[in-house]
């Protein structure tokens, strides 16, 4: 019999204790079972001053507040765990070239994904999507989008709704969208305050590059150990909505340009690094009032210093009182 490496063990029963979590109570009467679902998740990243990943820390260097509360840390890991990606692609029809190349760095990305990671993606347009768990090919969007169909989501609110829910039943810990758009949505059935608060309530980063009428991509890069850069005074209220939704999740906009597959396929990189050299923080709240909680985690550095670049999601919706 084969056995599983140290490492994988650790992970496997990190996952399992993180999406499990059964607090069993058995009734005389009826061995009725009660699941818990109050822990609550954080993954934060931990960067130098000079946008160096920061590994080595323990449980105790960290501070965890919910509401300005300190709460118990109950959950620890610093261990790589396998990503579940959902990629959105917002497609301009007239640009066949530039959606070939971003479908071909897809594609090229992830090729190299580890077994236990998985992806899916959503491509749409005012004419309808695909939702598919592989990265179609140009003529295949240009043939079904053609059909005259229009199949939902046709339209951003509605497309990143749909991804968001979709990866947060995957099973895997760490889950991501990445969102490839213009910003701009046309005619979602979702508001984009009905999509930021489904964003709340689930533990699922959102990273967005914003394409623009030329060929240039942003994307929300929490990386350099840099302050975020502000947004373009003349990027319009649209991508600023995206991008916030992109920030509130644990993201921060920046401006990078990428004119081929190997440049985007070094975003996606990027943001997988991000995603795997998280920490993992876990704890259960004093109070489940259906409220939204502000979070906030402190750092003390080995060398005893508080001076690091963190980067976590800002809050969470607690599940309504029972």
């Amino acid at each position: 019999m084969r056995l599983l490496p140290v490492s994988n063990v650790r992970t496997l029963l990190i996952g399992v204790f993180i999406n499990l979590l059964v607090v069993s109570s058995f009734a005389q009467d009826n061995d009725t079972i009660t699941v818990d679902t109050t822990l609550v998740d954080v993954g934060v990243m931990v960067r130098s001053k000079d946008g160096r990943a920061v590994k080595g820390l323990s449980k105790e260097n960290f501070k965890v507040f919910d509401n300005g509360q300190e709460q118990e840390i109950v959950l620890f890991s610093d261990e790589t765990a396998p990503v579940s990606y959902g990629f959105v692609y917002d497609l301009h029809p007239a640009a066949s070239e530039k959606t070939r190349l971003i479908l071909d760095s897809i594609r090229k990305f992830t090729g190299n994904l580890g077994n236990a990671d998985d992806f899916f993606t959503i491509v749409f347009n005012e004419r309808g999507s695909l939702v598919l768990d592989f990265v179609p090919s140009v003529d295949q969007v240009t043939r079904h989008l053609s059909l005259g169909e229009r199949n939902e989501p046709s339209s951003l609110y509605d497309a990143v709704f749909l991804a968001a829910e979709k990866v947060e039943e995957r099973p895997n810990v760490k889950k991501t969208l990445i969102i490839i758009s213009d910003g701009k949505d046309e005619d979602s059935h979702h508001s984009f305050n009905e999509l930021s608060r489904l964003l709340k309530n689930v533990n699922v980063q959102v990273f967005s590059i914003l394409v623009g009428e030329e060929p240039v991509y942003r994307y929300s890069d929490i990386t350099l150990g840099k302050q975020p850069r502000s947004l373009d005074e003349d990027l319009s209220l649209d991508r600023a909505a995206l991008a916030e939704l992109s920030k509130q999740s644990g993201g921060n906009v920046q401006e990078r340009p990428a004119d081929n597959v190997l440049n985007l396929v070094s975003l996606y990189k990027r943001i997988d690094l991000e995603m795997r050299s998280q920490y993992s923080l876990g704890f259960y709240p004093e109070k489940v009032d259906g409220k939204w909680h502000d979070l906030k985690v402190d750092v003390e550095m080995l060398d005893g210093s508080r001076e690091a670049k963190l980067t976590y999601r800002k809050g969470y919706q607690s599940p309504p009182q029972q």
